[in-house]
């Protein structure tokens, strides 16, 4: 039986040691700055940091529930904010604004038309060839 954490949906391992906190979650001075940029609050700021890091690290956007405290903990601490700041998106709207902005950080293009193409091209080819077995 295969591991979830060796699937191509990458997911967080259960424990997560101080130097993967380091080596991957660490924001740049450059990063911050870039966040700080184009964010209004210190939340707001977390919310896209964590965003941008979690994305470079899993190349998606996983759900706030999903990321281990201590993730969310370290990228504060980078960060040099209080505990009682929480990532904040704000709106889903913005959320959606911070998804793009990584996005166009990274170079990635969002496309979900083609990705669906895609995908289905690939389960009619797997199809093919279950029949031919």
């Amino acid at each position: 039986m295969t591991w979830i954490e060796r699937t191509a949906y990458p997911q967080f391992k259960r424990l997560t040691s101080a130097r993967v906190l380091h080596v991957f979650f660490t924001p740049s001075p450059e990063e911050v700055a870039w966040a700080e940029e184009r964010t209004g609050s210190p939340g707001s700021c977390f919310a896209l940091v964590l965003a941008l890091k979690c994305f470079q690290k899993m190349a998606r956007f996983p759900s706030p529930g999903e990321i281990p405290d201590v993730v969310i903990d370290h990228v504060r601490r980078c960060l040099g904010l209080a505990e009682d700041v929480w990532q904040d998106h704000g709106s889903s709207r913005s959320a959606k604004a911070h998804r793009k902005l990584v996005r166009q950080r990274q170079g990635v293009k969002y496309d979900a038309g083609r990705a669906r193409a895609i995908a289905a091209a690939a389960i009619n080819a797997l199809r093919r060839l279950a029949r031919r077995l």
